[in-house]
């Protein structure tokens, strides 16, 4: 009995020593975190053949986060995350702040966080041929954390909110840096596999309402183009745009179809697959927006994303302010009139970049997207 006591009070003093030894070696090991139950599955792929036997591709890694108490919302959140990146986006922030994924769980949704096809957990196969990429540290602080200095676009001298210099070798951008990983370059692969492991997600847990962010903002219109019933809101953060072409960084076309690069399912469907829309431009006539591209008339619609709430967010010092607006056009030409943008610096918001989720005030954009999830998808006041 006196071991057993001994054992128990020594407990409390072994805590303490392995945490200050963990907390000198790793200072951000101790985070503020919402406490949740988690699970992971893979969803979607399936196995092919090759010389060496069977193995299985495509699927995607899912990581499922839910309030100890359960969740008391009536729809989970998705996390989809952008290019480059991983689910740890939406984790503990690289200045060790809290981070989206807790916010969520705090208000009581289960969250599923992806790492998209080829990327992070879902492994890729080397033998496809598929050449691959990675952002380069000198990228990322040219567009996504370094930019009030940039001359490329006007709003990014309104910059203020990423936390340390943004530079390599501050210690908070080589924390976020370590978490980039590698991308397949193709697109229409990406997009195809990340589409239909998406669905394969949605059909397993039902209805949800998607956040994407960039590059995964491609897949949310063609996954609620393809589950209108399952997609009960969609937030695009900073959506891979404007549409049919590249802006800011280069003019080149490389969206086809407007949103995407792969089909979505306009009404009437275009009979030439090679040139699906044909295009006519609108000019803004303002240096610090782009012209927009929008369908030539009759415009063909997208009637299975009419009746979805969607909610496109600019970051008002990013790139993204220079032609988000275009995808709101695009939406609203193509029938699309559940569609709002927001301008964060308009809703009182400011100083934010392309990483808005990363950055010193990304409570106040979580909080005002909970808001809109409320009233928009649980009809909640």
């Amino acid at each position: 009995m006196h071991h057993v006591m001994r054992i128990v009070a020594a407990i409390p003093l072994l805590f303490y020593l392995l945490t200050n030894v963990v907390e000198g070696q790793h200072p951000a090991i101790i985070s503020a975190e919402a406490g949740h139950r988690r699970e992971y599955f893979y969803a979607g792929g399936g196995y092919v053949n090759t010389k060496n036997g069977h193995i299985f591709q495509n699927q995607m890694y899912v990581e499922k986060l839910s309030p100890i108490g359960g969740s008391t919302r009536e729809y989970p959140v998705v996390l989809l995350h952008g290019g480059g990146q991983s689910g740890t986006n939406w984790l503990n922030k690289p200045d060790g702040g809290v981070g989206w994924a807790s916010r969520f769980v705090e208000q009581g949704y289960d969250v599923f966080i992806v790492d998209e096809t080829t990327r992070g957990r879902s492994p890729w196969w080397p033998e496809n041929g598929l050449p691959q990429s990675v952002f380069s540290a000198e990228l990322v602080f040219e567009r996504f954390t370094g930019i009030r200095n940039s001359t490329l676009w006007p709003q990014a001298k309104l910059h203020s909110q990423w936390p340390g210099s943004g530079k390599m070798g501050d210690p908070i951008f080589d924390k976020y840096y370590q978490s980039n990983v590698q991308y397949i370059v193709n697109t229409v692969e990406q997009e195809t596999a990340t589409k239909a492991a998406s669905i394969a997600l949605l059909d397993a847990i039902g209805p949800a309402v998607l956040i994407t962010h960039s590059q995964g903002g491609l897949y949310g219109w063609a996954i609620a183009d393809l589950r209108p019933m399952s997609v009960k809101a969609l937030v695009q953060i900073e959506p891979k745009g404007p549409p049919f072409r590249e802006a800011v960084f280069s003019t080149e076309f490389t969206r086809p179809w407007g949103l995407t690069t792969i089909p979505l399912g306009f009404d009437p469907y275009p009979t030439d697959l090679s040139e699906p829309l044909t295009m006519k431009s609108i000019p803004t006539n303002s240096s610090d927006r782009v012209d927009c591209l929008v369908q030539d008339e009759p415009a063909r619609q997208l009637h299975n994303l009419a009746n979805i709430p969607i909610l496109v967010v600019t970051a008002e010092a990013s790139y993204h302010a220079m032609y988000d607006h275009c995808t709101g056009l695009f939406l609203e030409q193509a029938g699309v009139r559940t569609v709002e943008h927001w301008n964060l610096g308009d809703i009182g918001i400011h100083g934010n970049g392309h990483l808005l989720f990363m950055e010193l005030n990304s409570d106040a954009v979580a909080a005002a997207l909970i808001e809109w999830i409320r009233r928009k998808a649980e009809n909640l006041e």
